[in-house]
């Protein structure tokens, strides 16, 4: 999928939203999943590819409100940025959530603030994914205006092969 945000396309690998979207919360018992957002920036553009991504690892704290990412991801970014010789960076955060149309919890919106402050990243901007149900979101966090705004609103029809 691609989102044209004024001069800058945003491009999600089809592979991405289809490993968020077997995280999806479908069953009461189902806890809250998500990881990192891992992309590159085109060469000589403002456009981003988000072509990978963490996955939940046991160490991750999760109920079925709440999803904390562990220290672990980190670890597995910094080895996706060598690997890729300096090209896949962190991008942003994705995480699910119980409800059919998601919308962020002030939890959320705090988390995101602190990480549009603190990332070590070279974008200026990050991308937040929540995947409910039904319908993902993705939202973009200007990092020099410390804005959020939601840029998408979607099902999963057409992008995931549903079986």
């Amino acid at each position: 999928m691609i989102i044209n945000i004024g001069e800058r396309k945003i491009k999600i690998n089809c592979e991405v939203l289809s490993h968020i979207y077997d995280k999806r919360q479908v069953n009461i018992s189902d806890y809250e999943s998500g990881g990192m957002l891992i992309g590159s920036i085109i060469r000589g553009t403002k456009d981003i590819i988000i072509e990978d991504l963490t996955l939940p690892i046991k160490d991750d704290k999760c109920s079925r409100l709440n999803y904390v990412r562990s220290k672990k991801h980190n670890e597995l970014l910094e080895q996706k940025w060598i690997d890729s010789q300096f090209t896949k960076m962190y991008f942003g955060e994705w995480h699910t959530h119980p409800q059919e149309d998601p919308f962020p919890s002030q939890r959320d919106i705090r988390n995101w603030k602190n990480l549009m402050k603190k990332s070590n990243t070279e974008t200026k901007i990050l991308l937040f994914i929540i995947a409910g149900i039904d319908i993902y979101k993705i939202w973009i966090g200007d990092r020099e205006r410390m804005e959020i705004y939601q840029v998408f609103r979607g099902d999963y029809n057409g992008i995931i092969k549903i079986s």
